[in-house]
């Protein structure tokens, strides 16, 4: 009986890395063909926080290095996702939904801060509340012990 377990857990395993390795191939074409509205779509579509966490530190990275790749509309439509790793029992999860989050506010910092009532782009008006509503629901997190309570409270300030 021991080893039936052991083999159906194996292959239900096997399964479900297949299948995450079949989502990541699809991102990584997207990504390689610089279609990141498409990427960002696919994430959203496919709702796998797996493939999300994957994926997110490469774009955290384009925004940290101001390439152009990324828009705020991709941001804003990311967000959804982002606030569901905060939300994971993963701790890692949540360190790179932090650290994403850090490198956006960063690279629209400008235009999140200006007090002009005049926004021309209403994706950063959209981005001011989802961020605002944010900081509401998730501000525990400043007060996680170590890396991840350090970021949030990076970002929470």
């Amino acid at each position: 009986i021991f080893a039936f377990q052991v083999s159906q857990d194996h292959e239900t395993m096997a399964q479900v890395l297949f299948s995450r390795n079949l989502r990541l191939n699809v991102a990584l074409t997207f990504w390689r063909k610089r279609s990141i509205s498409e990427l960002v779509a696919y994430l959203v579509r496919i709702e796998d926080l797996g493939v999300v966490v994957d994926c997110l530190p490469v774009l955290t990275n384009s925004l940290q290095e101001e390439k152009h790749y990324i828009s705020l509309g991709c941001c804003v439509d990311l967000l959804p996702l982002v606030k569901s790793l905060l939300k994971s029992k993963f701790e890692e999860y949540v360190i790179v939904g932090l650290n994403w989050l850090q490198a956006v506010i960063k690279r629209w910092w400008s235009e999140l801060s200006s007090k002009t009532e005049i926004i021309n782009d209403g994706n950063i008006q959209i981005l001011k509340q989802q961020l605002s509503g944010l900081w509401e629901q998730e501000s525990h997190l400043t007060l996680v012990p170590g890396y991840t309570g350090n970021i949030a409270k990076v970002i929470y300030i």
